[in-house]
């Protein structure tokens, strides 16, 4: 099966409520398929910057602990590492294609904690890093995925959809990525002639078969696309990214708390997760109740507790249910995660709170 992660709906107090999904949405979560390079040594150190030139052995030395970081899940120790080699190489294509995939990945990091911004700045960096290592040689389908990947979350949609195409028709992941960028598009016959011919080559892939859904949906054909949902869901129950883009359909049709109700069954610590939450708040915004979606944010922000957005948005969403004591409560709760930071002042200030208590 393909791996995948999905995006998602724009919070609960936006005016109005966009799909972000890495199906359909305007914008694309960010994956990065890595190679591990297994063994259980700990990562190198980042390398030296003393003297004005590196060995050979030093550079491949710093590749291998790039990976072994990326490996280990510590994309933020990676990125030092590779930002310092990127400065020392400067015209290497093989350091710009690690630095590239490394700001990918820290870029999905950021995104699940910290919300879009940072995300997307990231990802900028991801593609400008990305496209010097394919202009310098690195054509290989790894590099163009990434690329057409960090593109997209740098909101550069038909540059990606360029990328996705060069890696060629033999790749099955580079063919999902660039049907799904054409859904993003909304050029959904173009999609299908993608993802038809993908999904009878790989008839038990859930999210090909997902994703072939989104053609049917944006398509007119509801019940085609939920047939093919439901047995996206059968092929890979454990892959929330299915169920969340199952259930932005439900809503998308009108059949909201059946969208809510199959998000909310899902065990607790899916079910806390940022694009989890960011879809199950649509829904009970949709339902008009918006104290249900600063619980659900409340959870996320219990479950994170540096996930600054998710307090914000747990308190607008109370404010919007007239519980002024509980929106008070989760804007100290963000004051006290990050005093200072300027996001929390601007909240108060559009709920129309001073730092004195709640309104009466």
């Amino acid at each position: 099966m393909i791996p995948t992660v999905y995006e998602s709906p724009r919070p609960c107090w936006a005016d109005q409520v966009r799909l972000r999904r890495f199906f359909a949405g305007p914008t694309v979560a960010l994956v990065v398929l890595m190679t591990a390079c297994g063994g259980d040594a700990e990562p190198a150190p980042p390398p030296s910057t003393a003297g004005a030139t590196l060995s050979a052995a030093a550079r491949d030395a710093s590749l291998d602990a790039i990976e072994r970081w990326l490996a280990a899940g510590r994309a933020d120790n990676a990125e030092t590492i590779a930002r310092s080699l990127a400065n020392r190489l400067p015209e290497d294509p093989v350091v710009d294609a690690a630095l590239g995939r490394t700001l990918l990945m820290r870029s999905g990091e950021i995104r699940e904690a910290f919300g879009d911004a940072a995300a997307t700045a990231i990802a900028a960096d991801a593609a400008t890093a990305l496209e010097r290592a394919e202009d310098g040689g690195r054509v290989d389908a790894e590099t163009r995925r990434n690329l057409g990947l960090a593109l997209e979350g740098a909101g550069r949609l038909d540059a990606a959809i360029e990328a996705y195409r060069r890696v060629g028709p033999a790749d099955p992941v580079a063919r999902l990525y660039l049907g799904l960028a054409l859904l993003r598009a909304d050029r959904p016959e173009q999609a299908a002639e993608i993802l038809e011919p993908l999904a009878r080559t790989r008839p038990d892939d859930g999210f090909v078969l997902a994703a072939l859904a989104e053609t049917s949906f944006q398509n007119g054909d509801s019940e085609t696309a939920f047939a093919r949902l439901d047995a996206a869901v059968r092929l890979a129950p454990d892959e929330p990214g299915i169920r969340i883009r199952r259930a932005a359909l439900l809503r998308q049709a009108g059949r909201v708390r059946l969208a809510v109700e199959s998000l909310a069954a899902l065990p607790a610590d899916v079910r806390d997760r940022r694009d989890v939450v960011q879809e199950l708040t649509a829904g009970w915004i949709a339902l008009d109740r918006p104290g249900d979606a600063g619980d659900a944010w409340a959870a996320r922000a219990r479950r994170a507790p540096d996930d600054l957005p998710a307090a914000i948005e747990a308190a607008r969403c109370f404010d919007a249910a007239g519980r002024a004591e509980d929106a008070e409560a989760w804007l100290r709760i963000a004051e006290d995660t990050a005093p200072g930071d300027p996001r929390v002042a601007k909240a108060r200030a559009e709920l129309g709170r001073s730092t004195d208590g709640p309104e009466t």
